[in-house]
């Protein structure tokens, strides 16, 4: 079973990820070029800020169209919840117990689904829309306000969301990374952490 691969992501998948990914690190690291003062250097990087507020706005919109071609891959799976989600919810996914063992999942567990529909797909389209308001629509008070509270709140969430999303991919779960890297996973590997979809690829 070891020496077995299982086809977990699409080339496409894969692609769009890292597209995703890349864009959110510019956008991230020129937001904190514009968000704080002391950290205003950061922007030298990217050739001063002048340069480097046209790049973190063409950089959002990849964003934004990346994001949205993400629904074609993930939304579908992600809004169908089932009573093994539930009972893995409820569980945490075993990740705070040693004893507890969480339900067969799918091809994303409930953590993945959740992760997918509320940090990626609503703050996702959050900051996406306050920035396009930000960048269009920027002669009303009221609506710079709501746009900047709006795009700031978002900022946060990915600020704490995305590095434990690249912890839990990586040395929390060791051979997650090859899911978003060469797109297979061994039949050991998909037996342990998607056991539901295993079976449903053949795996006894």
């Amino acid at each position: 079973m070891e020496k077995r691969l299982l086809q977990k992501t699409t080339a496409w998948e894969r692609c769009n990820h890292w597209i995703l990914a890349l864009s959110f690190i510019v956008l991230f690291l020129t937001g904190l070029g514009f968000l704080y003062q002391s950290l205003n250097w950061i922007n030298t990087v990217f050739g001063g800020n002048h340069l480097a507020k046209e790049i973190h706005r063409w950089g959002g919109l990849v964003f934004a169209i990346s994001l949205i071609l993400t629904m074609g891959n993930y939304f579908a799976e992600a809004v169908s919840f089932t009573e093994e989600d539930k009972k893995w919810l409820s569980s945490l996914g075993g990740y705070f117990s040693r004893t507890e063992e969480p339900p067969p999942q799918g091809r994303l567990n409930a953590g993945q689904k959740l992760f997918y529909l509320v940090v990626v797909l609503i703050f996702g389209l959050a900051i996406s829309l306050s920035g396009f308001m930000l960048w269009f629509f920027n002669t009303s008070r009221g609506l710079i306000l709501f746009a900047h509270f709006l795009h700031n709140l978002s900022y946060i969430v990915f600020a704490f969301a995305v590095p434990l999303h690249i912890y839990l991919s990586t040395a929390a779960n060791p051979g997650t990374l090859r899911v978003m890297t060469r797109g297979t996973v061994s039949a050991a590997w998909a037996k342990k952490h998607h056991g539901k979809w295993a079976r449903d690829m053949g795996v006894d």
